[in-house]
């Protein structure tokens, strides 16, 4: 299309270049809405190079490392089980009737927001419960215990309970919105802040930019 557009703007009609008269103009656009560009469902980025940087130095133990890492982790390990849009994220609440741990922490069981509207109304997440499942200690790979969800959920719970000024779930740790609640924008860069640092700690390039 690009190759047409450059061939037809050497040609004149009515005074004016070819590619740029209202009636080509519109033909392309309608060529546009009817192939739109598709996008790229793969993602770039290598998800076993950041799940094996969620299990080393940068983000373990979960007890003390700090809480900008706790937290980053927390929100890239939910939205990879959920499979959630970003605004699906932020609608996900403290409150008691929206989270509720299952027996021994085997499991955490989540809802959004009483009201919360989807950005695809049709979606039945505002009615739904989604659930994030334990991961059992296993004798071959030890490690794998953390990269748990629920563990993770939990301890972020508990080290932000003392400074949480709301319900939504993920909060801000840190200046003077400390235990507010986050922005859509700031989620999305929760989830792309630790897929940077697992590339940087390889010494690989991002992918993501």
């Amino acid at each position: 299309m690009a190759n047409f557009c450059e061939l037809v703007n050497y040609d004149f009609v009515e005074g004016r270049s070819v590619g740029k008269h209202n009636l080509v103009i519109k033909f392309l656009r309608g060529t546009r809405r009817l192939n739109p560009p598709r996008q790229h469902l793969i993602p770039s980025w290598d998800l076993a190079v950041v799940l094996q940087a969620l299990q080393q130095d940068l983000f373990v133990p979960l007890q003390s490392v700090d809480l900008n890492a706790l937290s980053i982790k927390t929100a890239l390990l939910t939205a990879l089980i959920l499979v959630k849009r970003v605004g699906d994220l932020q609608a996900l609440s403290v409150n008691g009737s929206c989270l509720e741990s299952g027996p021994a922490d085997s499991h955490v069981d989540l809802r959004p927001r009483p009201g919360y509207v989807p950005k695809v109304p049709t979606t039945p997440f505002k009615d739904q419960v989604v659930t994030l499942q334990a991961v059992p200690s296993q004798e071959d790979d030890p490690n794998l215990s953390l990269l748990c969800p629920v563990r993770a959920l939990c301890m972020y719970l508990e080290h932000t309970q003392p400074f949480r000024r709301s319900e939504q779930l993920f909060v801000c740790f840190g200046g003077q919105q400390k235990g507010n609640a986050i922005s859509k924008q700031r989620i999305s860069h929760w989830l792309v802040d630790p897929i940077h640092m697992a590339y940087q700690a390889r010494g690989l390039p991002c992918p993501l930019g």
